[in-house]
């Protein structure tokens, strides 16, 4: 009988040790802003050289910043994906929307359930399916990112999206 109290008091104290464990860890890796959450992050997969907007939701907020993709810097747009929990804001992951140049505008990519993706400076609205974008404005730059968050999951493989600019008027893409 001494051995099964022994073997429960056991795996009691494994299990809290693991939760007391998991929790510290959320704590020692959450930080009061998501911008301080990506400044956070060690060797980011695609390094932080400006942050230039953030976009907030609920628990979850969206860090768009300036990168370098070879020899010039600053000419590529990375977006932050930044959970919020009980503790503060945590890095969850980086995506790169790719080198910021006229060619690229139209250019989308996504996951889980955003999207982001390039236009010209003349659109003012994005709209996929009954979804509007938000847009982020860049300095010095002829291009605007965009970004769709709670994208429906079997929405995502569609391309339909739809730009317009200032007098709703839709632009050709």
């Amino acid at each position: 009988m001494r051995r099964i109290q022994f073997g429960i008091a056991l795996i009691v104290i494994i299990v809290a040790s693991a939760f007391l464990y998991l929790e510290n860890s959320k704590k020692n890796n959450s930080f009061s802003t998501p911008e301080e959450a990506l400044s956070n992050v060690k060797n980011p997969t695609i390094d932080v050289l400006e942050i230039i907007d953030t976009k907030l939701y609920d628990r979850v907020a969206y860090v768009f910043y300036y990168s370098e993709a070879g020899e010039t810097p600053k000419n590529y747009l990375a977006a932050a994906k930044i959970k919020e929990n009980k503790q503060g804001w945590r890095f969850d992951e980086i995506i790169g929307v790719g080198n910021i140049d006229q060619s690229n505008a139209g250019m989308v990519s996504g996951k889980d359930d955003y999207i982001v993706g390039f236009a010209t400076k003349e659109v003012d609205k994005v709209h996929f399916g009954s979804l509007e974008a938000k847009l982020i404005t860049m300095d010095k730059k002829d291009m605007k990112a965009f970004l769709f968050h709670g994208v429906e999951p079997d929405l995502m493989s569609q391309a339909d999206f739809k730009y317009f600019d200032k007098e709703g008027n839709e632009l050709p893409y």
